[in-house]
């Protein structure tokens, strides 16, 4: 059994502690969220909501029902029994359906702020959220930035994910402030008591923040990674099923979007490309240099289909600061090869493929003989296979 006891705020220094003592087979731990102070007046004491979203990974792994000491908002409880759960034990064999036990609903509107915010991380998804919400006003006009210390910079937190989160802070603080934007940074725990892949988990991660501060968000926008027709139930990343997921986290007080869903990996690259703010301060790197001269390693899979794009759309000139373009080429051709053999292809990657064909974009000799080379020393039952991937994925000759 696992028991989530009631929230309460503490001060220090500048910031507000929103904390839960929890128990877990009767060992109590202390899961806590550290907000600037100014926004303590936005902090949801009313419900356990952020708390159980947070937690409910744990549950859905051992197995174990989770108790609630305090209201959680009805709908939430809702979806999450009747919908959320099931589907995440459909996604992962590994799960184990479980009751949410509740010591009350809560019906009411929470929300005070009646604004919007997303997600900043100077990231394509993220760069291609806030701008497709240029022109929206109202409660649908993004008023904050959010960054989250939650796993995004190292899967079980600690000291050094705390180090790339304030590294990577310092960035999108700079860009907020030309954007005259205010960032609400989160710190939490939550990473070390789940200890769990982020990539399997990152959604709701996430959410559970912005269900903490659900008196200010009335919408929050979710950058999705993917297309809308783009969906399935994946065990490995939350990312396939966001669509699904964030409406299942919605509340009465906040409304939650899974937003660029209308736009492919290439053309959201090629719109973010369009705004110079982010020439500087451009961060998809899997691998952060935290003292080197770029921003992105420049090498790893990210930052290789990144500079792709750019590169075939024209713009890959305008972020010599942020990628080391020298370094990129001198890989680019054994990507290209590996990315035409790849037998599971992520739609990412068939959108990158679809990209050169339509560009008409030939591909060097190097780039080939990475490939056969490749191709040459795999087992043989997988050699026909790659020669008929590499065939079917040839560009078009042309100019």
């Amino acid at each position: 059994m696992i028991v989530i006891n009631p929230p309460v705020i503490t001060a220090k220094d500048r910031f507000s502690i929103l904390s839960s003592t929890i128990e877990i087979d009767g060992a109590e731990e202390r899961l806590w969220y550290k907000f600037p102070q100014k926004f303590q007046q936005y902090l949801v004491t009313e419900n356990l909501d952020g708390f159980l979203v947070g937690l409910l990974f744990l549950g859905l792994r051992s197995g174990k029902d989770i108790t609630l000491k305090a209201p959680v908002s009805a709908r939430l409880l809702y979806t999450i029994n009747h919908y959320l759960i099931p589907a995440l034990v459909l996604a992962n064999p590994k799960f184990h359906k479980i009751n949410i036990l509740a010591s009350g609903v809560n019906n009411k509107d929470l929300n005070a702020g009646k604004v919007a915010g997303t997600g900043m991380s100077c990231g394509i998804d993220s760069f291609a959220s806030y701008y497709d919400h240029n022109n929206e006003v109202d409660s649908f006009g993004i008023s904050y930035f959010t960054f989250f210390n939650v796993g995004s910079h190292l899967d079980f937190g600690g000291v050094k994910a705390r180090e790339i989160y304030q590294n990577r802070l310092r960035s999108v603080s700079e860009f907020a402030k030309k954007e005259g934007k205010e960032v609400i940074s989160v710190d939490s725990n939550l990473s070390e008591i789940l200890k769990m892949n982020f990539q399997q988990t990152h959604s709701l991660r996430s959410i559970s923040c912005v269900l903490q501060l659900q008196k200010l968000f009335k919408n929050y926008y979710y950058s999705s990674a993917y297309r809308f027709d783009h969906f399935k139930l994946n065990a490995e990343d939350t990312s396939d099923s966001d669509i699904f997921n964030l409406q299942m986290l919605s509340t009465e007080s906040t409304n939650l979007f899974a937003s660029a869903a209308q736009f492919s990996r290439v053309e959201r690259t090629l719109m973010v490309a369009e705004h110079p703010g982010t020439y500087d301060k451009l961060d998809v790197c899997t691998a952060p240099m935290l003292n080197g001269p770029y921003i992105n390693c420049s090498i790893c899979y990210k930052c290789l289909r990144t500079q792709l794009t750019l590169e075939t759309g024209g713009k890959l000139h305008l972020y010599g600061n942020v990628f080391d373009i020298i370094k990129y080429k001198k890989y680019k051709d054994k990507y290209i090869g590996k990315l035409l053999l790849k037998k599971k292809k992520s739609p990412l990657d068939k959108e990158v493929i679809a990209f050169l064909k339509n560009e008409k974009i030939i591909f060097s000799l190097k780039a080939y003989y990475y490939a056969i080379t490749s191709i040459l020393n795999s087992p043989k039952k997988k050699i026909i296979i790659s020669i008929k991937s590499l065939i079917n994925n040839r560009p078009t000759l042309g100019k």
